[in-house]
């Protein structure tokens, strides 16, 4: 700066004179305004910072979420195990089982899978679902296993026995005509064409028609029948003879083997459809007290209660629906 624009400076200062200095209160009040213009400029200045971040936080995980299923779309999905829904008890002449793997004859404890069809031609098949049920498959008859706990009966005719009325299995019966429920028992159910018919020995089923119509109770003794759509009861019919036959003949074989006589006239009596009748209280409590060795032939149930009456010199004798032990009255 020139020595004469200092001089003119220097001037002005003098004759402005010195500054007036404000008084405390108002210096307070001027430093407070100033703090808080400071902080509102901090904040403005910061607070984009955290959206930034959470937007980019949300970004990232959208991203992986994407490569996510992008990857689980290319991985190989893990096929579920094969579902067994029975077991192959005996067999009568052979069966064979269509299934994914293709056609292949069953054997004695062979596992039937879920989706698998058995066939039988001239031959049975007897076979467990779950703990207790029975069921058994006449000739000529094409069953599909849809799981442990439903079958469908393509044609032919089928015999079940869940083991007692208070067997805690249930089984779905899908036929063409309806679904065939039971509540603990014995019972036949054929399928021929458009025909469908159900026959009770013991216990009860319910049937529910496919097409429109109201639930039927079908009772022991009775035997209902649908053909075309319509349906007829028919009641009192015997729980043994020639329609109930076949089903013994391939019975799961009884183990004799240091079981009581009693169990063994029990078990008949029940795969006959036969009534038990002593002759005497003595009889009887011989029965309990008689203990079985041996094996016995299962071809033939009239064999084996034939052969089991010679070997312990109890009287076995059956009469019209009766398996009399001791002589008949």
């Amino acid at each position: 700066m020139s020595t004469r624009s200092e001089q003119s400076v220097e001037q002005l200062m003098k004759l402005a004179g010195e500054r007036e200095m404000p008084a405390a209160d108002a210096m307070e009040r001027a430093r407070l305004a100033a703090h808080d213009s400071w902080q509102k400029l901090l904040q403005q200045r910061s607070a984009p910072a955290p959206r930034r971040r959470l937007r980019m936080s949300v970004g990232l995980a959208a991203a992986a979420s994407v490569a996510l299923v992008a990857l689980l779309a290319f991985l190989p999905s893990t096929p579920l195990p094969p579902q067994v829904s029975a077991r192959v008890v005996s067999l009568e002449r052979g069966a064979v089982s269509h299934g994914g793997a293709g056609d292949s004859v069953v054997f004695p404890a062979s596992d039937v899978m879920a989706g698998t069809t058995l066939e039988t031609a001239e031959g049975r098949v007897a076979l467990t679902l779950g703990d207790s049920l029975s069921l058994r498959m006449n000739r000529h008859t094409r069953l599909r296993f849809d799981s442990p706990s439903a079958v469908t009966l393509l044609a032919g005719d089928i015999y079940v026995d869940s083991g007692g009325v208070n067997a805690a299995g249930r089984l779905r019966i899908e036929t063409p005509a309806g679904v065939v429920r039971h509540v603990g028992t014995q019972f036949q159910v054929f399928v021929q064409g458009s025909n469908t018919r159900v026959r009770v020995r013991e216990g009860r089923v319910v049937f529910t028609p496919l097409a429109a119509g109201e639930p039927s109770a079908v009772a022991a003794g009775d035997e209902l029948r649908i053909a075309d759509g319509r349906a007829e009861l028919t009641r009192g019919l015997a729980p043994f003879g020639a329609d109930w036959e076949w089903t013994t003949a391939v019975a799961p074989p009884f183990d004799i083997e240091g079981r009581p006589l009693a169990e063994f006239v029990a078990w008949a009596a029940r795969e006959h459809g036969w009534q038990v009748r002593y002759a005497s209280e003595s009889l009887q409590q011989q029965t309990y007290e008689t203990r079985l060795h041996g094996a016995l032939d299962p071809s033939s149930t009239d064999a084996m209660v034939e052969r089991v009456s010679l070997v312990t010199g109890v009287p076995l004798q059956v009469r019209n629906g009766v398996l009399w032990v001791g002589a008949a009255r």
